[in-house]
This record gives C-alpha cells, sequence and structure tokens, in this order.
C-alpha cells in the first residue's frame, strides 16, 4: 500500500488549515495507536506500522474544512487522498467515524480498527478511557437529540468488543501499562 510521507502529510495539513488543537488531538491518538501496534506486531500478529503512524496522525486533518463545508471529514478525508493517489490509505481513515464499528468484521483491517480505537481513547489531546469518552460523547453530542444519541449507544457495545479484542491482541490492560 502506497502511504504519504511526513513531508506530504505535513504539506496536506498546511494546505487545509489544520489548527493546532486537532494537531495536538492528532499527536495523542498517534502515541496511543503506535503504541498498540507495536505491541500486536510484537505478540507476532502481521501488521503495517507505517499505515497505522499516518492514518492515525492524518485521521482528522478535514474535520475542520468539514465543520466549515458541512461535510463528514471521514469520508472526505478518504476521498481527497484518493484523489492524490492514496485511495487504500483514504480507505483507513474514511473508516474512523464513530459509526464504522459497527460495520467491522474479519475482512477489516487492524490497522483500521487500531486507528478507530485509538481516536476514541483520546479526548482532545488526553487519553481517556473508552467510558469516558463514551460518557463525552452522550454528555456532548447526545443533547443534540434522539437520533444522535442512539447512533452514539448503538456503537457502544462493538466498540467495548473492539477493546477487548485488541488489548487482548498486544497483551496490555485498559490502561495502556508502559505509553509514555
Amino acid at each position: 500500500m502506497k502511504i504519504p510521507s511526513m513531508e506530504e502529510c505535513e504539506a496536506l495539513m498546511a494546505e487545509f488549515g489544520v489548527p493546532e488543537h486537532i494537531r495536538k488531538h492528532t499527536e495523542e491518538v498517534r502515541k496511543v495507536a503506535n503504541f498498540l501496534a507495536k505491541k500486536i506486531s510484537s505478540n507476532g500478529k502481521k501488521i503495517d506500522l507505517g499505515l497505522v503512524d499516518r492514518a492515525s496522525l492524518m485521521h482528522d486533518f478535514l474535520k475542520m474544512h468539514c465543520i466549515k463545508n458541512n461535510c463528514r471529514h471521514a469520508l472526505e478525508a478518504g476521498k481527497v487522498m484518493a484523489e492524490r493517489g492514496y485511495a487504500e490509505f483514504g480507505g483507513v481513515l474514511r473508516l474512523h467515524g464513530l459509526g464504522e464499528v459497527n460495520n467491522f468484521d474479519s475482512k477489516t483491517g487492524l490497522e483500521a480498527k487500531i486507528v478507530w480505537y485509538a481516536d476514541k481513547r483520546v479526548n482532545s489531546d488526553k487519553m481517556v478511557s473508552l467510558k469516558e469518552r463514551y460518557d463525552y460523547l452522550k454528555e456532548r453530542y447526545g443533547s443534540m437529540g434522539g437520533q444522535k444519541m442512539n447512533g452514539i449507544i448503538s456503537t457502544e457495545k462493538n466498540a467495548f468488543g473492539l477493546e477487548k479484542e485488541l488489548l487482548r491482541l498486544a497483551d496490555v490492560s485498559e490502561k495502556l501499562e508502559g505509553l509514555n
């Protein structure tokens, strides 16, 4: 799979004006994702560490663009990356939206699952438990209406199931001991 270089990632973030608070969030997500990916890899599972690194860094590069332009940032990121010759990479970015966990199956790449999970473990730029993150999502977005709240609730069981799977593969606890 073709993965953008760090220079290309930085250029895209500059082009789309990624603000500092989103950069801080993506750096923390990147730390969590890389930690899990390396642990899982060291336990013998084949995983593309470069893909996890860049996808976790770039997962929200269109968040502000889509807030301003009323689009879904995960889907838009997939489109932009495909237009730039990174269709498969863009496919991983497309899978980090909250509801995507409900469509994960045995064909979903481990890299996409790690990026999804790492993103949900980081609230703003702080690592939190998955329960804390869901509490935040319900408080912040659930108040927008029953449909939004139902959407959040509909992902919980699968999110906690994914957490269990990834932590088992990484042989770590929910606290992610050893993460710097």
